[in-house]
């Protein structure tokens, strides 16, 4: 078999992990799969071709190995009703370059191998198509930043396939583009793929051309949501409490525009146009949240986000009462923000009897490691989510002003550059009291709907943010990323 080039993407979502991994790791054939955070197990997988001129949905299994510097894929799949089967065998060298910018990664892909036939019967005849040539070139583009990864791609490609050896050829052209993001609360890869076919038969009397062309669309989420379960058990400890639950999918939607083909293999001048779906979803798996105890929150108007908080051990919940109208220092902002989006790894973790102290310098001068909050206030410097107040001094026990907490928050996105260039005004009627190194982002803010300000258009920039406020205003951010980004990413891409 001949060796070509091929680039392919493989899109970074393991953090953890040293070897880099992408969320659609089934390939770029269009198809789905189940389960498709589970980069190490076969899965399930469907795909649609058009090659013979009409629709047909395989289905099957796609098994995958990846390791640091090779990616390899096998798919076995077939019709339902056994009149078309499909091997496929794809071998790929990886190539990363993540050295040239700080948090930016680009990845490559150059083909080692490739092998697919696929056989189709119909009305006793049998036609086999193999794939004798197979040009493709992607590439794609990872920006990471504090809490979320982004990314983009696209790629063309051709593939050509022999008819029965000699009798002809089909020649599938490939235009395709990739949008994802990926952070604790969910992540969301949309794929929007162009095929144009052209299909040439000359075998004895039989000479058929045609041309046509199919879009497909492909989905794969992960989402995290929150839902909160009155207890009907009316003598309780407890009248409710919120539930955490996971949930993955893949959908493939297709649209085509094939000739009309009647039993005789001829091109009757009619067009052949239609669509359809096909989805995976996995099990929900659901988790009870803890329920919090405080004495000062029943009626309050915070107080279901307090709950929610305390439920996912983002508010500790040792004390008796929550104290909502006390402000907020900045040690328990960060403290809430790296619980919040789990940068903290094995928090729970079993530690040993005897453990070799670690040799960790301050991060502060005033947060040395013996600092409760340590570790929080450590990983928050290091993602560049909060800075030093001067002098290398953090002010751990020093109180947050909404500025200050809206700028945490956007910084953690990273998405400062929807702001636009200087000078500029927000709509708060107290525009001139913003200070200028927080002015993009609370125009940032204000523009995804993180912040609301009051009825009257005040945002109050200077006042500190008391504790129920910093609750409410980081629950609405949890929320945000579990839902508009899959907006984003998947309903307005795809024109849902």
């Amino acid at each position: 078999m001949k060796k070509i080039t091929i680039v392919l993407v493989l899109v970074l979502i393991l953090h953890s992990l040293t070897v880099y991994a992408q969320i659609n790791n089934a390939g770029f054939e269009g198809g789905i799969h189940k389960n498709e955070m589970d980069y190490k197990k076969t899965k399930q997988y469907k795909e649609v071709i058009f090659l013979t001129g009409k629709p047909i949905l395989l289905e099957g299994k796609v098994a995958i190995k990846i390791k640091e510097k090779k990616l390899e894929y096998k798919y076995e799949l077939s019709s339902k009703d056994g009149q078309a089967t499909l091997k496929r065998d794809i071998k790929l060298e990886r190539i990363i370059d993540d050295n040239s910018h700080p948090s930016q990664k680009i990845e490559v892909n150059n083909i080692l191998d490739y092998k697919e036939e696929i056989i189709v019967k119909d009305n006793g005849n049998q036609t086999t198509y193999t794939l004798v040539d197979y040009q493709f070139h992607n590439s794609t583009i990872d920006d990471t930043q504090p809490i979320v990864d982004f990314y983009s791609g696209n790629w063309l490609g051709t593939k050509t396939y022999s008819i029965n050896q000699n009798e002809g050829q089909v020649v599938v052209e490939i235009t395709g583009n990739i949008y994802g993001y990926d952070h604790y609360w969910g992540a969301t890869e949309t794929q929007k793929i162009h095929k144009d076919i052209n299909y040439s038969l000359n075998s004895g009397d039989t000479t058929l051309n045609w041309y046509g062309y199919a879009d497909i669309d492909v989905s794969f989420n992960k989402t995290k949501s929150i839902e909160y379960f009155e207890n009907a058990a009316y003598l309780s400890s407890f009248d409710g409490g919120y539930t955490l639950t996971e949930q993955e999918e893949t959908i493939m939607e297709y649209k085509y525009d094939l000739p009309y083909l009647n039993q005789n293999n001829i091109v009757d001048g009619l067009r052949n146009v239609g669509n359809g779906v096909e989805r995976f979803e996995t099990l929900p798996t659901q988790k009870k949240m803890y329920i919090p105890k405080f004495e000062d929150i029943k009626g309050y108007w915070a107080e279901w986000d307090i709950k929610k908080l305390a439920g996912l051990q983002i508010i500790d919940t040792d004390g008796k009462y929550f104290g909502g109208n006390l402000p907020i220092e900045r040690q328990e902002f960060a403290k809430w923000i790296v619980k919040a989006m789990k940068l903290v790894k094995d928090e729970n973790k079993p530690k040993r009897s005897y453990v070799k102290p670690e040799v960790n310098p301050p991060v502060f001068s005033d947060v040395t490691r013996e600092h409760p909050d340590y570790e929080y206030i450590k990983v928050i410097k290091e993602k560049g989510i909060m800075n030093g107040v001067g002098d290398n001094k953090f002010m751990p026990e020093g109180n947050l002003t909404r500025a200050q907490a809206v700028t945490i928050i956007i910084r953690a996105l990273g998405v400062e550059r929807l702001a636009p260039n200087s000078p500029f005004t927000t709509r708060f009627k107290d525009d001139n009291e913003i200070p200028e190194w927080a002015k993009k982002s609370v125009y940032v803010a204000d523009q995804i709907g993180l912040v609301k300000g009051t009825p009257e258009g005040y945002f109050y920039p200077n006042d500190y943010m008391t504790r129920a406020e910093a609750a409410v205003f980081l629950s609405r951010f949890i929320n945000y990323l579990q839902e508009d980004f899959k907006t984003y990413y998947r309903d307005m891409i795809l024109g849902y």
